[in-house]
């Protein structure tokens, strides 16, 4: 059984501009969580923390909005060679604070050989933060771990994206990549749609399998140059 047949609906295509709104609240949850824990504890020496860490949120912000006014449309002539390894740990790094914040555990399992795919570098690095994100928000349990898996496989290179976090109903899964769908309070529904858009655009196949209470893996299937 060929695991990368198609699964879901075709969703609505998001706008580009608006998948960029998306992003900017990525870094403003990070700094109100930041917010929230440090007016809780208030203890001296986890104070620079949180500041340095709403710091680095505040910059992210302004290079989001910088990206917005610069590239309107991120169109698909901006295709190049890109190492995959190296832009997973950029997108992890990104989502270090994060991951900091809710004392998550990462693990990283790299092929022994880099794979070499021309993307669009920008649009990609959005797609890979809204599934690490997701996996993130999904996972409150007492152990939270985050693995990222690289494998080459027929030919073909795979990155698999794994939580173990509260995991996705059947229901749900179906409509994961349409647009406006959403579980999570406060929600727009337009991360992984937009998401699926970048992927296709991309030529990149995407998986996923989830089971409640047992977390969520993504599959990632990209073309060898």
């Amino acid at each position: 059984m060929n695991p990368f047949n198609p699964l879901f609906d075709v969703p609505v295509t998001c706008d580009f501009t608006a998948t960029l709104a998306h992003e900017i609240r990525n870094p403003l949850a990070t700094i109100d969580l930041s917010l929230a824990l440090m007016l809780a504890e208030h203890q001296d020496d986890e104070l620079k923390m949180y500041v340095d860490i709403i710091k680095r949120s505040s910059e992210r912000i302004n290079e989001l909005v910088n990206e917005m006014v610069k590239n309107r449309s991120l169109d698909e002539t901006q295709m190049a060679n890109q190492s995959i390894h190296h832009l997973l740990d950029e997108v992890v790094e990104m989502a270090r604070d994060r991951i900091l914040l809710k004392n998550i555990m990462v693990c990283k399992e790299y092929d022994p050989t880099d794979c070499i795919v021309a993307l669009n570098r920008p649009k990609m690095k959005i797609a890979l933060t809204n599934i690490i994100v997701n996996a993130i928000e999904a996972m409150d349990s007492q152990y939270r771990e985050l693995k990222v898996v690289t494998m080459s496989i027929a030919g073909k290179y795979v990155v698999q994206i794994e939580d173990n976090g509260c995991g996705i109903s059947e229901k749900n899964l179906k409509n994961i990549f349409n647009a406006n769908f959403t579980n999570r309070p406060g929600g727009m529904g337009i991360g992984l749609a937009a998401t699926y858009d970048i992927l296709e655009s991309n030529h990149v196949k995407v998986h996923v399998e989830s089971q409640l209470g047992s977390g969520t893996h993504f599959f990632l299937l990209f073309d060898k140059n």
